[in-house]
């Protein structure tokens, strides 16, 4: 992060107000300060120090989800995401971190066999855990008091971990077309075990070798956004060490998959990590985007016709800009009738921690995005982040719409490819 980030990058906003029709928080709480055109006016005010003190101004910083839609319609292409997460970082620098953030960061997430552990404990008790490992209920209402009352799946059983410590080799080895890294970060290795497992039969089914490393760890997105860099970048030199070669990394969370290709923006100058973060980022794919890429056989299970749309997540559509793949891949399945819903490229709310610091503006997103999957009638609604997944049950279960919340690696694990999609 430079300091031409808060002093000059800002100082471009036009002031013309696009991001104002564009922002999912400004459209729910039309307060200047919520948007990009204000926030960046609050940051300019800070650095010349002219901005009275006081909470105001990190409460500013703490209303933006970071989805990126600001960014795209900017005639000035001012990246505002990124000004936001240095000014937050300023704020960390100068006050430190919340001890809750402390505790999740530090304490947890950076300790992932800490958290395997104390996550292993957990999948044990009544009402925590999955023996199925298909977490489509819910924790104990305990459990919604920390989550703000958000719906949280139940935790896996076996973890991704367990089910993955060989190599996986293709049906076929003599064919094998590669080696890849299959990156699962935290929802996928806790919670959605089953997806992350439906991805890798998939990557092999396609030809390919599939190396799960066990010392993988949080992306680190999630202290990045919140302005801890330092922790963020700690994380991120251990999943550079724990890559092996390999032809290519592919993650099944947007989420993940924004972070890891931008590990080399992370990492400050000097850093002996840097130069393998930025050729990292040549290698990482996400995983809709490498199977429409590489082509997939698909499977002979045909299922009665099913009605389909597809959420855009926001660091698949607005941070990465992949659009097309996951539709095209959706729209060859035998027996999948795809419709595009209103708004699918609109944020469903969640945002990491979002969901429970700015409670009643998430719900208002999320109510928007379950109104349009409704008007929809499908009977599956699909896309391609853990996040967005918790986000839509919940919805699903808050607002009581009729629709089964998929990965798209599920959904391409249960269907049979009708056409080779690959580019």
């Amino acid at each position: 992060m430079t300091a031409s980030l808060l002093t000059d990058a800002p100082g471009r906003c036009m002031k013309c107000g696009f991001c104002m029709s564009n922002c999912p928080v400004y459209g729910i709480d039309p307060i200047e300060s919520h948007v990009a055109r204000g926030r960046n006016m609050l940051i300019l005010q800070k650095q010349a120090g002219t901005l009275p003190p006081g909470k105001a101004y990190v409460q500013s910083l703490s209303h933006c989800l970071l989805c990126g839609r600001c960014r795209a319609v900017c005639p000035a292409k001012v990246s505002s995401p990124e000004i936001t997460v240095a000014a937050r970082a300023a704020v960390v620098r100068q006050q430190g971190v919340s001890w809750s953030q402390a505790l999740v960061f530090r304490g947890i997430l950076k300790h992932r066999h800490l958290m395997a552990h104390l996550a292993g404990i957990a999948a044990r008790l009544p009402g925590l855990g999955s023996k199925q490992g298909t977490p489509l209920r819910h924790m104990a209402d305990m459990t919604a008091v920390v989550s703000a009352g958000i719906a949280i799946p139940r935790l896996s059983r076996p973890f991704l971990a367990d089910r993955l410590k060989s190599i996986r080799k293709p049906p076929d080895p003599s064919a094998t077309r590669g080696r890849v890294v299959f990156f699962a970060g935290c929802g996928f290795e806790f919670f959605f075990s089953g997806m992350g497992q439906a991805m890798v039969e998939i990557l092999t089914r396609s030809g390919f070798e599939v190396v799960y490393p066990q010392s993988q760890g949080c992306c680190g997105i999630a202290a990045y956004n919140a302005g801890d860099v330092k922790t963020a970048r700690k994380m991120a030199s251990a999943n550079l060490s724990a890559f092996t070669d390999c032809d290519a990394i592919v993650t099944g969370c947007a989420t993940c998959g924004t972070a890891l290709k931008h590990y080399g923006h992370w990492l400050p100058q000097g850093n002996g990590l840097r130069a393998a973060a930025e050729s990292l980022a040549g290698k990482v794919w996400d995983f809709s985007h490498f199977v429409h890429h590489h082509g997939f056989p698909g499977q002979p299970r045909r299922k009665r016709p099913l009605k389909v749309t597809y959420h855009d997540p926001c660091h698949l559509r607005w941070h990465q800009g992949i659009i097309e793949p996951p539709r095209r891949l959706l729209a060859g399945l035998q027996d999948i009738d795809y419709v595009e819903m209103d708004g699918a490229d609109a944020c469903c709310g969640l945002a990491g921690s979002f969901a429970i610091t700015h409670q009643e503006t998430s719900r208002a997103i999320q109510a928007k995005k379950m109104a349009a999957i409704a008007r929809t009638k499908a009977d599956v609604v699909v896309t391609s982040c853990p996040g967005c997944i918790v986000q839509l049950m919940d919805g699903a279960q808050r607002h009581h719409v009729p629709v089964k919340v998929m990965h798209i690696g599920q959904m391409l694990n249960k269907f049979e490819a009708g056409a080779n999609h690959g580019e």
